[in-house]
């Protein structure tokens, strides 16, 4: 089992893409027809056994699991190599061999599992097993982009075994050994628990789905169409970025993902027509970090909120659904009025594709995503739903003339892809498990709880905006899994103690753990969209940061008035929030623009838009309306300003 080196790649953030979607070529290259062969069998063991058990029923959890890590553990120890002291052949064998262990007390896990149901100790050789377990999934984590969770897992254990020595408020009774390792391994509240669940069943299919999208061709499809749309605007490639991003968001549920499937196509484009390279790629890692917002597929975190809250999938997929909307609609006033300013082209007409078949082209593809959506509000469970969706898709891919040619090697190559992708994530959720169980079990989630209270003295506005920094935080260091799990267990609660409803409180965490995967340091979309655009990836973080500046306004808004979300139905109230909203979109664009649609505007101009967008998105009906006012005079302002200069032009000339 000797791992593939990861191929090189250009040195400015290279590395962040290769971490977070593992090398494709990983599974698709290497040491000959048999390593190829057990790879293939590993990935279609990957797809086929949790849709085996979303369609029909599966084992037991404490047998599923177990034997679901031994086969991603498996294809790691094929595919990654472990890039450790030099990465020496030695060092290589060694861990794989501890991968190999590991696989081997998941299996008797799986065995015996029943029998500890009730017995609380372990003999020498079970503690060995159970810790070999614990070090291999480590070791898969650490292969992978979501490595820092390791940390916070290796963490939470010392707490748990050693916090009894800390002082009042942090401190806890104590655990054994015995006992951590007992309710870590034979109970759903620890390795195996929720997040593993949720991974190992719907979330693993969705990335599968995915990958079938893409290798059948329909991800290209979904750019012909919205080439076909936005391409012929001016500022075409951009706003190409933005939708296509939505689309294959609404498919994939991946940032990284989306990046390098359309940012390979529209960031050449953007540059072609004058955006600068920073831009095009701040562009796309923005429109890109939209598809964890996006429904119906929404990314993994979505599906944890739902077995947390207890919310159906298919009743978050709504709350979102606004939200995005209006993150879109940011970026999109933006880069227009960047294209205006610029005097940025549309696509060249040989390059538009026909409107008219490029929206035949594409419904094949969107019929999945439907079945999938009737499914959930039929009150399916989402692995039912999802496991049938992708039945679906393959036989569309069968009945379709353009993919039934080459089904069979589109098939394995989304296997291969999807197999890939589930292993950062697979390991994410797994350490997600432990932290967890580590909260539950010595009551620090709800010390957390209190202390943030004390910190806050009960005070909602404070404690809003300590939740939102502490969500940016740990952000900046694990994966938005993680940094969600962390500040739902611990702050959730207590805001609803204050009266914010449970599913908001939840969407407010959630949108924050988002938007933190473009703060610095990681920032792993920023940084694969800065090696396709080969740009600085200080400068692209930047114009990042600022298109998606309303990703981190709404959920202040919702959080104090939870009608934008149309919670209780369409009403006046939200329906007029939303518009308010929307119209502070357009001033805070103008302002970060310095531009009005008609020109430049002098900073004192682009502080009074600031000043009007601040006051019109005010959760309250009196403020929106003032704020709508004074949008009204200052775009009136503008206009009169423009109209004068161009009769002054006219009568000069």
């Amino acid at each position: 089992m000797t791992p593939m080196k990861q191929p090189a790649g250009p040195d400015q953030g290279a590395a962040a893409v290769t971490d977070a979607v593992t090398d494709y070529n990983a599974l698709t290259t290497g040491h000959g027809g048999l390593w190829r062969l057990v790879t293939a069998a590993l990935s279609l063991a990957l797809l086929i056994y949790p849709l085996w058990a979303g369609l029909f029923g599966g084992p037991p959890t404490l047998v599923f699991l177990p034997t679901y890590l031994v086969i991603i553990m498996a294809l790691t120890a094929f595919v990654l190599p472990a890039r450790l002291f030099g990465d020496g052949k030695a060092v290589n064998w060694a861990l794989n061999a501890l991968i190999v262990a590991g696989c081997a007390a998941a299996v008797w896990v799986a065995v015996v599992w029943l029998d500890f149901a009730l017995v609380f100790t372990l003999t020498p050789g079970q503690k060995t097993l159970c810790i070999l377990l614990f070090l291999a999934v480590m070791e898969m984590t650490r292969r992978t982009s979501t490595r820092p969770l390791n940390y916070v897992a290796i963490l939470a254990i010392l707490y748990a075994l050693f916090g009894y020595k800390l002082p009042n408020l942090f401190g806890h009774a104590g655990l054994s050994v015995d006992r951590l390792l007992w309710s870590q391994i034979f109970t759903t509240d620890g390795l195996f628990g929720t997040p593993l669940a949720i991974g190992a069943t719907y979330i693993g299919l969705f990335v599968f789905f995915a990958a079938f999208l893409e290798a059948s061709g329909g991800a290209q499809k979904f750019m012909n169409f919205t080439m076909a749309i936005a391409g012929r605007f001016q500022g075409g490639p951009a706003k190409i970025a933005i939708l296509a991003s939505a689309l294959m968001g609404m498919m994939s549920g991946s940032s990284v993902t989306n990046i390098v499937t359309t940012g390979v196509v529209t960031i050449p484009m953007m540059k072609r027509v004058g955006y600068k390279r920073e831009v095009a790629a701040g562009i796309e890692a923005t429109a890109s970090l939209g598809s964890q917002i996006t429904p119906p597929i929404l990314g993994a975190t979505a599906f944890l909120m739902s077995e947390i809250t207890g919310y159906p999938l298919i009743q978050i997929m709504a709350l979102t659904i606004i939200p995005c909307l209006l993150f879109y609609f940011c970026i999109f006033m933006q880069v227009h009025l960047t294209s205006i300013r610029l005097n940025i082209a549309a696509l060249d007409k040989s390059e538009i594709p026909p409107l008219g078949r490029s929206s035949l082209e594409v419904i094949p593809f969107l019929i999945p995503i439907v079945i999938l959506v009737v499914l959930l509000w039929q009150r399916y469970s989402a692995d039912y739903a999802v496991s049938v969706s992708i039945l679906s898709f393959l036989v569309v891919c069968l009945v379709n003339p353009e993919t039934r040619g080459n089904f069979i090697h589109n098939f394995m190559r989304g296997v291969r892809q999807g197999a890939a992708t589930c292993i950062p994530l697979v390991g994410s959720l797994a350490m997600a498990g432990v932290i967890i169980g580590v909260l539950t079990m010595t009551g620090l989630g709800d010390r957390l709880s209190y202390l943030i209270e004390i910190v806050s003295g009960g005070n909602l506005d404070i404690m809003i905006v300590m939740t939102a920094v502490v969500c940016m935080l740990l952000g900046m260091g694990m994966v938005t899994v993680g940094a969600y799990v962390l500040v739902a267990v611990t702050v959730a609660p207590l805001m609803v103690d204050q009266g914010i409803e449970l599913i908001v409180a939840h969407l407010f965490i959630f949108y924050f753990a988002v938007m933190s995967a473009i703060s610095p340091p990681v920032m792993v979309g920023v940084f694969a969209a800065a090696s396709i655009a080969d740009s600085d990836v200080g400068k692209t973080a930047w114009h990042a940061l600022r298109f998606s500046v309303v990703g981190f306004v709404v959920p202040f808004i919702f959080i104090y008035d939870p009608s934008i979300l149309m919670l209780d139905g369409i009403t006046f109230k939200g329906v007029y929030l939303l518009a308010s909203t929307a119209a502070g979109i357009v001033a805070l664009a103008i302002a970060f623009e310095r531009f009005s649609f008609y020109r430049r505007i002098p900073i004192p101009m682009a502080a009074a838009f600031l000043v009007v967008a601040v006051v019109i998105m005010l959760p309250s009906t009196m403020m929106s309306t003032i704020g709508f006012v004074g949008l009204a005079l200052l775009l009136g302002w503008e206009w009169m300003n423009h109209r004068n200069h161009r009769t002054a032009a006219q009568t000069s000339a």
